[in-house]
């Protein structure tokens, strides 16, 4: 893209990428650890901790060479997936600040800051803000800021900022060559020619870079001067999570896997977090090293929610029961069903939830017992008071607009009873029904009392052999209140 009035863009740059996605699930990296890459038939270091660089462990080492120097070192391959999840990850956190996100892969996210940055009160608050919570989030960054996409990508490895376009050629000119990362035959062609920086560079006639390195090359320049329009693509936070992440080494041990679900429920704490939404359930599937399926879980929040202690916890509880087949060698989180978000009110005076306390019940609950073990009461239409109710889930909204008085408690089967034992203090009530099924019924219902002075709902049966029952008993003090 060219450089358009008034747009600053800033870059974010993840230096330990590679060393960060390999390493992501393990609780303990090892003093020396390090990751490697494939090239030129054999194995090479890519990236080192910082101990395994003292100990003279260094990128583009073979990795035997490295071995040879600090026998302790531990390396991984590199993992590209894992890679790519870190840089969605990055570009979530950037979505805090901007709606105009554009990933940079493989290590870098670019986002447009203009209006932002006066929102924070400049760029040094915006920076200072979005780093911490990246560096919080295991991500740490360098960046840099520029006019131009592009360019800001490539101040971003380098720590350079320009509000101007005028100051980013200036200072773009004075990087060296190898700031621009050419590849390996183009660089090799520039420093044969005596360029050392890219001031050097741009002195060349364009025909004539064209000529020697390439049309290609061109085109970069131009894009990093602002001279250029380059497309980018626009990226949105996905509509529906998904995650998978390896355990360093497969295990049927409940604490480990909790360890790498609490990485895998905080990212997605995040992603629903830059959504604004709320979590109503989450699926789980722990892939099995022996090739044996995956075992599902299934956790469900009676009310929308993200709390990441009370998931962790109903996870927690899920693995208590489950007897594993096998061991497990990657968790994978699946999120698609989500809420509107809406954060729960605290008291005024104690600044304590006393609201979410049942939710959280329910959770813990169905968490233990399954989600068939718990169930809830709703009205239905029908007149029949046998028939006027159901099982529904626990936490269901339900309304009943029927202000007539009804017992607390029905009795399991209407049982029969004298007419000359009962005080008829209110009704009658007729109910006639049941036509349409079969099981029909014609009733007088009546609010009675006995001789032990208990308040009753009793009928008088019309249809078939007919008769007085009793079919429930009244709680005095609920129908009082």
């Amino acid at each position: 893209m060219s450089a358009r009035p008034g747009e600053l863009w800033l870059g974010l740059h993840c230096p330990q990428l590679p060393l960060l996605a390999a390493w992501q699930c393990d609780p303990e990296p090892p003093g020396l650890y390090a990751v490697h890459g494939y090239r030129r038939g054999r194995h090479v270091i890519l990236q080192a901790s910082t101990a395994a660089q003292r100990a003279g462990v260094a990128p583009g080492q073979p990795l035997s060479t490295a071995l040879a120097i600090a026998p302790a070192l531990a390396s991984r391959p590199r993992h590209s997936r894992a890679e790519r999840a870190l840089i969605e990850q990055l570009a979530l956190g950037a979505w805090r600040v901007s709606s105009h996100v554009v990933q940079a892969p493989p290590d870098s996210v670019v986002l447009e800051i203009a209006g932002s940055r006066r929102l924070y009160g400049g760029l040094r608050p915006l920076v200072e803000t979005l780093c911490a919570q990246l560096e919080h989030e295991g991500l740490p960054v360098r960046v840099g800021s520029a006019p131009v996409a592009a360019t800001a990508r490539l101040f971003a490895r380098h720590g350079l900022h320009a509000a101007s376009p005028g100051t980013m050629r200036e200072k773009l000119a004075d990087l060296s060559l190898d700031a621009l990362a050419l590849d390996e035959e183009q660089a090799h062609a520039l420093a044969g020619c005596g360029l050392k920086s890219v001031a050097d560079l741009l002195r060349l006639p364009k025909p004539e870079r064209a000529r020697r390195f390439g049309s290609e090359l061109n085109r970069r320049l131009a894009c990093l001067e602002g001279r250029s329009p380059t497309p980018l693509a626009a990226w949105q936070p996905p509509e529906t999570f998904r995650l998978r992440l390896e355990l360093p080494a497969a295990s049927s041990d409940s604490s480990a896997l909790l360890f790498v679900l609490r990485r895998a429920v905080a990212r997605m704490a995040h992603w629903l977090d830059v959504r604004d939404q709320a979590l109503t359930r989450l699926h789980v599937a722990l892939r099995r090293e022996d090739g044996g399926g995956s075992v599902p879980l299934q956790v469900g929040l009676s009310r929308p929610g993200m709390d990441q202690a009370r998931l962790l916890e109903l996870l927690a509880l899920k693995l208590e029961k489950l007897e594993l087949p096998g061991a497990v060698e990657a968790v994978e989180l699946h999120a698609e069903s989500t809420d509107e978000h809406r954060p729960p009110q605290a008291d005024l005076w104690s600044g304590n939830n006393r609201g979410d306390a049942w939710p959280a019940l329910l959770d813990r609950l169905q968490a233990r017992v399954g989600e068939g073990g718990l169930a809830g009461l709703a009205v239905r239409p029908d007149h029949r008071p046998e028939r006027a109710w159901r099982w529904v889930a626990p936490g269901t909204p339900v309304r009943c607009e029927d202000e007539r008085p009804r017992p607390t408690w029905l009795l399991p089967e209407p049982r029969s009873c004298r007419r000359e034992q009962l005080c008829l203090e209110e009704g009658p009530e007729r109910i006639e029904a049941g036509w349409w099924d079969g099981v029909e019924c014609r009733r007088d219902y009546f609010i009675a009392r006995d001789r032990q002075g208990r308040r009753l709902w009793v009928f008088h049966e019309h249809a078939g052999e007919g008769g007085w029952f009793i079919q429930g008993v009244f709680d005095d003090i609920a129908s009082t209140s």
